[in-house]
């Protein structure tokens, strides 16, 4: 029977109902019936930092391997099933910390769902040409992603900002890494991760609770729990000094420049002023970076954000050069802003356009089923608790200046940067 853990009110009538079951699987179920759909998305607690040092890729080369064949079905057959009944949206990823399945489907094909996704967590079968096959695809993959300057150059950057936390290895693994995957270790690593106590499944839209739980039950009930060991995760040393690469790529067109500085992880209480921050810096045509790198033409492109993972992260600059600008000008304008901020210059309404522009992307992510199920998921990924965004909320509206300027001043002016310069070249 599934025990229900909690009620979680989010914006107007819509709540999140938190079940699991007795073999630990979690499910969250929103009740949505503006559109005759829902969203059925699976969230595994695994990702490539969970990986073995020097066997990364494994976790992502499941993304290809879970759309085979299993016991049940054969080749093409569960996306057949899919697409006939009016599955959209298909796909997964595999990020840091978790992996996610997810499809949509009309309101009718609730019991179909959880038929082809428990089909999936039990039932896969892991053949070894069919293994050697999808290995290649995932090479061709890599290689292709290679291909691409920004890429590479986000890929480089964390591997020269990390030098202890798994973090630092590229999500897709090494050639050699894919190349030597044995079946044996992919039917361990499927057996071990993708079990129901490491999983969540988040439905979202034209549903009723119950019966999504008594589906749920029905197919997923049996499936048996698994001994699952935390990863030993290195923790990241304190950075004791600014490091700087130069790399070129063949395929770039013009200068690119990527910087990031050590953070504390997503549970953090500064990660509130960090996220605003990069809003401050970053979001919308007058804020800071915008006016003074974009504006006047020195940048093509700028991002500036945050990463908060489980137990660290990463405040991130970006900017793609205009021909006219020099990596030293562009560094010089960051800082100078970074300056600003640490400084308490930034103005009472920069701080309220990002405060209010935060909580619309907010609102309008819990407007749509699949947008409300990746902030569910990331919370319970991070954080164990799915309503811990949400309770973040009036954490973001006390937000000052000064708390602004503390964050700016103690991760971006007192902390050591990563820097990675990347020009046209062979």
């Amino acid at each position: 029977m599934a025990n229900q853990r909690e009620i979680i009110p989010l914006i107007g009538t819509l709540a999140v109902q938190h079940f699991q079951l007795e073999n630990g699987l979690q499910i969250a179920v929103v009740e949505d019936s503006s559109t005759p759909i829902f969203t059925y998305q699976t969230w595994f607690r695994v990702g490539s930092a969970d990986e073995v040092p020097g066997k990364q890729g494994l976790a992502h080369l499941f993304e290809h391997m879970m759309f085979r064949k299993t016991k049940k079905r054969e080749m093409g057959e569960w996306e057949r099933q899919v697409n006939l009944h009016g599955g959209t949206s298909i796909n997964a990823y595999t990020s840091r910390d978790q992996t996610v399945y997810f499809f949509t489907f009309p309101n009718d094909k609730l019991s179909l769902a959880a038929d082809l996704e428990s089909d999936r967590m039990q039932n896969l079968l892991i053949e070894k040409e069919m293994f050697e096959t999808e290995k290649g695809a995932v090479l061709t993959e890599r290689n292709r992603g290679l291909d691409s300057p920004g890429r590479y150059l986000w890929e480089e950057l964390y591997k020269l900002a990390y030098q202890q936390h798994p973090y630092q290895y590229t999500i897709i693994g090494e050639e050699e890494t894919i190349k030597n995957f044995t079946v044996e270790e992919a039917v361990k690593f499927y057996e071990t991760f993708y079990s129901p106590n490491n999983a969540l499944i988040i439905v979202a839209g034209d549903v009723k609770a119950e019966i999504v739980v008594r589906e749920i039950e029905k197919w997923y009930g049996n499936i048996g729990r698994q001994n699952i060991h935390p990863s030993i995760r290195r923790k990241e040393t304190v950075q004791t000094e600014n490091r700087l690469r130069s790399l070129s790529h063949k395929r770039a067109q013009q200068k690119m420049l990527a910087a990031s500085w050590h953070v504390p992880g997503f549970e953090h209480d500064d990660y509130i002023p960090l996220s605003l921050l990069s809003r401050i810096l970053s979001a919308g045509k007058s804020s800071l970076l915008q006016e003074r790198l974009v504006n006047k033409a020195k940048a093509s492109s700028l991002y500036v954000d945050v990463f908060g993972g489980k137990e660290c992260g990463t405040f991130e600059f970006f900017a793609q050069l205009t021909q006219e600008s020099s990596f030293e000008e562009i560094q010089n304008i960051a800082r100078a802003e970074f300056l600003r901020c640490a400084e308490a210059q930034v103005t009472e309404e920069q701080l309220t356009v990002a405060k209010n522009g935060l909580l619309k992307d907010y609102y309008q992510s819990v407007a749509s089923p699949a947008s409300l199920a990746r902030i569910l998921g990331d919370s319970f990924i991070f954080t164990d608790d799915l309503g811990f965004t949400l309770r973040q909320l009036p954490k973001f509206e006390k937000i000052s200046v000064k708390d602004i300027a503390a964050a700016a001043q103690k991760y971006l002016i007192d902390s050591f940067s990563t820097t990675i310069l990347l020009s046209p070249g062979q």
